[in-house]
């Protein structure tokens, strides 16, 4: 069996270990602690989309019409890696020890950052003309693992005893909004436009879960701003949505 088709059965599986448990056991995020860069919870249903993607994905990689290459196999083991820690945080989560979920956050976000690098060249290779949008969700799973890394890290310092007040807990927060700012349009010079658009919605549910601080609000507001100016010129420009 090559890898391509083992990447398949891995993200086939993952949506059945990452929703499955929930119809036997309760959730382990309801006692998480509560931090303000959290978004509100249906922001977390871009998993959905997010796995069947990948699916998609790793289906259009198995076809015997992908042009075969050095990048095409890094972009593999990237993905199987991926795809392997997003099976590994289910029984992490059931844990409940914040330090391992963010080290698995950050594995996800390492083999990420590998598969973008990877198909980013490999597009290049490939003649057929939808290889762009088979290579989309790639780029939604890193643009979200990116938001979800400043939560984990957040929750991981709350573990480790470290509570701030809720001034400094706010200017972290915009903090780290403008990190996000930064990343967003950094992606989209890299061809990654569907990115700043993942960000828009974690700011659009940040705003529904804590726009009540002022800072936060406004912040988000002033990104979701500059993200989709950044995306709308350079869909103008006639730059895809994926590489």
């Amino acid at each position: 069996m090559n890898l391509r088709k083992i990447q398949f059965i891995i993200f086939l599986l993952v949506p059945l270990v990452n929703f499955g448990v929930n119809y036997f056991f309760p959730s382990p995020f309801d006692d998480d602690q509560n931090v303000l860069i959290q978004p509100a919870g249906f922001a977390f249903a871009i998993w959905g989309p997010i796995f069947l993607g990948m699916i998609i994905y790793s289906w259009f990689q198995m076809q015997s019409t992908r042009v075969d290459s050095p990048q095409l196999k890094k972009a593999t083991i990237a993905g199987i890696v991926a795809g392997l820690a997003s099976i590994t945080f289910v029984p992490i989560s059931y844990m409940d020890i914040q330090w391992l979920g963010f080290i698995n956050i950050m594995w996800h976000l390492i083999a990420l950052i590998f598969l973008f690098l990877a198909l980013r060249q490999q597009v290049q290779l490939e003649t057929h003309p939808k290889t762009s949008w088979y290579y989309l969700p790639t780029q939604v799973y890193l643009g979200w693992i990116c938001a979800a890394t400043a939560i984990s890290v957040a929750l991981a310092l709350t573990e480790a005893g470290i509570s701030p007040t809720m001034e400094t807990q706010v200017i972290f927060t915009v903090v780290i909004i403008g990190i996000l700012i930064v990343l967003g349009v950094f992606m989209a010079q890299q061809r990654g436009i569907i990115i700043p658009l993942v960000f828009i919605w974690a700011l659009i549910a940040l705003i529904v879960e804590n726009g009540q601080y002022v800072p936060i609000k406004y912040a988000s507001l002033g990104g979701i701003i500059v993200l989709a100016f950044v995306v709308g010129y350079k869909l103008i420009k006639g730059q895809r949505l994926s590489y």
